[in-house]
């Protein structure tokens, strides 16, 4: 099939390319002169991207949602990768502006689609070269749980990869993942995130040399929370590591990763409201430059956690 393009009938500030049968390079030419054309408009708009964010194959719809999570705080140059039969490559190319709350301007937003079959997509850096902005990181984001030889493959090109272990019904499963991923790769975990407050708060309660007395002569912990969600279980392993006992974790009602915790005897203050909020992808994204501190300590204890359903 010969190659294809047209250029969108959208009113402005919207400008598309897309083409079937096609090339990065003529994707990448193409991203060049759409944005040429933006930044020589008279409309008030900027410019500001900070990083390249790849979405991995998954929903369609997945890059409208990220793109709502990261355009205010984060703005990106987003390419969303889309897995399909034919052995080709098809793209699309926007570039449209969105409105920057409490100003008067405009910012100007980047959205690629590439199409591909697996044999393409698992190329993913001679893929992705040309399409990337360069000088800035690039971190990839992995929708679902079924990771295969694209994400993977995406994991290794990246600089920073965002996954949620909690979507994957099989913790198991997830948590090799996770920890075969950490290993080799920067990664931030939603699943982890989500433990962040109760990490806090049992930080705080043996900040003490007292409660620091009481650990060492009870030396004992046990979680209540869903022993389905690798989130409890990760914060039943990093206490694990900070405490060097096994922890038990059992199953409570399942309306919260985690319900209660006990370490030396001591309960730990659930507080009001949830301590573990939904995590969303611009909270991944406000630790990119900062490695989350004791995620991969707690993978490595996850042997030390007793789960008791």
């Amino acid at each position: 099939m010969t190659a294809s393009t047209h250029e969108s009938q959208t009113p402005r500030p919207t400008r598309q390319w897309a083409a079937q049968d096609t090339s990065t390079d003529r994707v990448a030419s193409a991203l060049r002169r759409l944005l040429h054309e933006a930044e020589h408009s008279h409309g008030r708009h900027v410019s500001s991207r900070t990083l390249n964010l790849v979405v991995g194959p998954g929903e369609t719809k997945m890059l409208g949602a990220a793109r709502q999570e990261v355009v205010a705080l984060h703005p990106a140059r987003m390419v969303l990768l889309v897995e399909h039969q034919p052995n080709r490559l098809d793209a699309e190319v926007q570039i449209h502006t969105v409105a920057v709350p409490n100003t008067h301007l405009r910012l100007l937003v980047e959205d690629i689609e590439v199409a591909g079959n697996r044999d393409r997509l698992v190329h993913l850096q001679s893929l992705l070269a040309p399409l990337l902005a360069r000088g800035i990181p690039t971190a990839a984001w992995l929708p679902g749980f079924d990771h295969g030889p694209i994400e993977q493959s995406l994991a290794r090109t990246a600089d920073v990869t965002i996954f949620d272990s909690d979507l994957d019904p099989d913790p198991g499963r997830a948590l090799l993942f996770a920890y075969a991923t950490a290993l080799n790769h920067p990664t931030r975990d939603l699943a982890w995130l989500r433990t962040a407050r109760w990490r806090s708060r049992i930080s705080a309660t043996f900040a003490t040399t007292e409660a620091l007395g009481t650990l060492a002569f009870r030396p004992s912990a046990e979680i209540i929370g869903n022993v389905q969600q690798p989130a409890a279980i990760l914060l039943a392993a990093w206490v694990a590591s900070r405490v060097h006992i096994n922890v038990s974790l059992r199953q409570g009602s399942g309306a919260d990763p985690v319900e209660a915790v006990t370490v030396a005897g001591i309960v730990i203050n659930a507080g009001s409201g949830s301590l573990c909020d939904e995590s969303t992808l611009a909270a991944a994204l406000d630790t990119l430059y900062a490695a989350p501190l004791g995620y991969e300590t707690a993978l490595a204890a996850l042997d030390r956690v007793a789960i008791l359903a």
